[in-house]
């Protein structure tokens, strides 16, 4: 065992931890109901914290890992399919924005769901956003406790089932602990280490090399496809086009990302925010994913790509600063999974239990379930990623893709469209959800060119907009719930300061 690395990333592991147990206090003090401030910190969130917990809540393992490897295999096509998700604060704060938190907390929704059942005030649609989150976000958390898993294999010498046991227990302890505030002050931290720990990488790259110049002319010369269009992943313009909407508008379907949307404290913070996220996203997602192809030339005939940055790490750098360093995809991961995780557990809590089997729940049974299921989620997803996947961006890039053919356009359209309603949703969610697994079962995820989100993503645009005109239009409560009377002076103060 390596114990010039390990130690600095137990120190670090330990560290998140005790910021989760020093955040629990908040849940127990303060005003607020417990599951407002268990699942979005309370409406509070400044635009540091704000943009850092929405940026590390998707630049996860597929950001810092597999962005890497598949940038390995791949070549600098990559980069530039990822690009889009640059602007992903400027879709979620810019066309979410305001609207959606004044909206949230004059209903008082806490979760995405929340919305869907008072928008469309249907129990089938909220069951069936309930089930593609349970699905995909589950599918989506096996691929970042196998990222941490193989990130300790790879730096400490443990199994990677050792590693697995580890690296799950402390992520599944920090959310129960520490709920949604305690997740977006670590993301910020976590955020920071990212940050710092992608600049030393390439600081490093560049030192022990000529300059980036010089190492894209060397593989220009040993792999030419590496450095060309459409490159080795076949990025042609279609493809293009598909993986600019995975990763880009589309990411409104992402609910643990659009619920950011809901825990702004003002129109200052969310503002700020838009530029921090902008900014900081940018450096995670091209910054990382163009280390991958210069690692051809500094680690060859790496036979897991995923583990191509790993590698170097360990043979290039001290051990300390190895360690160091690889905290920070540990923070990537420890992001993503607890708001992940919160949010799995908040579709059963909130959306399921208090909806539609108690809803005179009390506020300590409330409580009890959300820690109970919360540690129960993490404890399968556990075991189900005792078997790791091949490529972790692959399994991240399914998941977002199912999440927004199901969940996009009944968020969009239901938020800025009157005439959405219930029988539209419901259609458009079924369409999209369907049309997306067949797409990807039946053809490998491609159809016309295209990634499978595009073609699920139309059809679910369409079924939304073709049933809500053909079925009764939504009834005025509705409409007077969304865009009627102004909200509240309290509503309005706390949003539009």
């Amino acid at each position: 065992m390596r114990f010039d690395i390990t130690i600095p990333i137990i120190l670090y592991l330990l560290a998140t931890l005790l910021v989760g147990i020093y955040f629990r206090r908040y849940l127990k003090k303060g005003k607020g109901n417990f599951h407002e401030k268990f699942f979005i910190g309370g409406r509070n969130l400044g635009p540091l914290v704000l943009a850092f917990t929405m940026v590390a809540s998707t630049a996860s393992a597929g950001t810092f890992i597999g962005a890497t490897g598949v940038g390995y295999e791949q070549g600098f096509s990559w980069p530039l399919i990822i690009a889009s998700q640059t602007a992903m604060g400027v879709y979620v704060l810019g066309v979410l924005g305001k609207k959606f938190a004044i909206v949230s907390r004059r209903i008082g929704a806490v979760t995405m769901t929340d919305f869907l059942k008072a928008r469309y005030e249907s129990k089938p649609v909220v069951l069936i956003s309930a089930l593609g989150i349970l699905v995909f976000i589950s599918a989506y958390m096996v691929a970042q406790f196998a990222g941490g898993a193989r990130i300790l294999e790879a730096a400490t010498g443990f199994p990677y089932h050792w590693g697995l046991l580890i690296f799950g227990g402390i992520v599944v302890l920090l959310t129960v602990f520490g709920g949604f505030r305690g997740v977006a002050v670590t993301d910020a931290i976590q955020g920071v280490a990212m940050l710092f720990g992608g600049i030393i990488i390439w600081v490093i790259i560049m030192i022990q090399t000529d300059g980036f110049t010089a190492i894209v002319s060397q593989l220009s010369v040993d792999h030419p496809e590496l450095v060309t269009i459409p490159g080795g992943s076949g990025a042609t313009p279609p493809l293009l086009f598909s993986y600019m909407l995975l990763f880009g508008i589309a990411m409104l379907g992402l609910p643990h990302v659009a619920v950011r949307g809901m825990a702004f404290k003002d129109s200052k913070s969310m503002h700020k925010g838009m530029v921090y996220a902008v900014i900081i996203m940018g450096l995670f997602s091209v910054g990382f994913a163009s280390i991958g192809p210069m690692l051809r030339i500094l680690v060859p005939d790496v036979t897991q790509p995923d583990l191509a940055m790993l590698l170097y790490l360990v043979e290039a750098v001290p051990g300390w600063l190895a360690g160091l360093i690889m905290a920070a995809p540990l923070a990537a991961i420890i992001s993503t999974v607890n708001s992940m995780l919160l949010v799995v557990s908040s579709t059963i809590v909130k959306d399921i239990y208090m909806n539609y089997v108690n809803p005179k729940a009390s506020e300590r049974t409330i409580t009890k379930l959300s820690y109970f299921s919360t540690l129960i989620i993490g404890i399968v997803v556990v075991l189900i990623s005792i078997t790791p996947p091949d490529f972790i961006q692959f399994i991240v890039v399914f998941s977002i893709g199912g999440l927004e053919a199901t969940l996009f356009a009944v968020i969009v359209f239901g938020l800025y469209w009157k005439r959405a309603n219930q029988w539209g949703a419901l259609t458009s969610m079924l369409v999209g959800f369907t049309a997306y697994l067949i797409i990807v079962i039946a053809f490998d995820e491609m159809l016309f060119g295209m990634h499978a989100v595009a073609t699920s993503l139309f059809l679910s645009v369409v079924s939304m907009i073709a049933v809500s005109y053909l079925t009764k239009r939504p009834n005025k409560e509705v409409i007077n719930k969304i865009w009627g009377a102004e909200p509240t002076q309290q509503v309005q103060k706390s949003v539009a300061k």
